[in-house]
């Protein structure tokens, strides 16, 4: 992880990465999203979400260790850091109406999901690294936060919490093959979709470090395909021995 791409994590609580995907890649998994009936999405993030990917194929589970985003999990979690738990979400213009609200106010901390630092290191619960299979223009919809709210001291005034009509609240454009890296300590949302044109895709992946688990319980780490340091990111929570990532 490099010194700007640490300062920048600690100032906004984001990183934008561009270019980790390259266009072959983004459409292959855009054509797997299809194949395995993800068509036609409601407008709607409590009902946009998709799960089982990794054995879709090699090009879905090379998201787990990518080589792009290792060094940046490393600074951000440490080097035995593991995967809780994954998703992707799919939306497209119109639809049904959702909720569009923000969580993770500042002035919250919960024993999962936390920023702090001490001496010249900075300590994260839960991590989420934020595949775009399709572009996100200004203004199109999407994730949305309040940068810098991760160290946030005061709890959030309700009028500043929501994702829309807001205006601490930045929407962050992407084009496909970027990655967005976040803390969840950010307070973060996702916005209408409105891009005309296209669907929004993304694929989830959320990290966390290797003593704790947010998720109901480990994930799958007998999936056929995967590498040896594939299964040991994917492990349970444990301290003792654990090997580094």
């Amino acid at each position: 992880m490099t010194e700007e791409q640490k300062y920048l994590f600690d100032l906004q609580g984001y990183l934008v990465l561009e270019n980790v995907l390259d266009a072959d890649t983004v459409g292959q998994m855009k054509l797997d999203m299809e194949t395995n009936g993800i068509t036609n999405p409601e407008n709607d993030p409590n009902k946009s979400r998709f799960r089982g990917f990794f054995e879709w194929g090699e090009t879905w589970r090379n998201l787990i260790d990518h080589p792009t985003l290792l060094p940046v999990l490393n600074g951000i979690l440490g080097e035995k850091f593991r995967m809780d738990h994954a998703y992707g979400m799919a939306a497209r213009v119109g639809g049904e109406e959702g909720h569009f609200g923000m969580h993770h106010e500042s002035g919250m901390f919960q024993h999962g999901c936390y920023y702090v630092t001490h001496g010249e290191k900075m300590h994260n619960g839960l991590v989420v690294v934020s595949y775009a299979l399709s572009d996100t223009p200004p203004g199109g919809g999407g994730f949305c936060c309040i940068p810098g709210s991760h160290k946030g001291l005061y709890q959030t005034p309700q009028k500043y919490y929501r994702a829309e009509d807001n205006p601490l609240v930045k929407q962050v454009p992407v084009k496909a093959g970027d990655v967005i890296v976040f803390t969840e300590a950010l307070t973060h949302g996702t916005m209408r979709w409105t891009t005309e044109g296209h669907e929004r895709r993304a694929v989830l992946l959320k990290y966390c470090p290797h003593y704790m688990q947010w998720a109901g319980q480990p994930m799958d780490s007998d999936i056929d395909g995967l590498t040896d340091r594939q299964k040991l990111i994917l492990q349970g929570p444990y301290i003792s021995q654990r090997e580094v990532v």
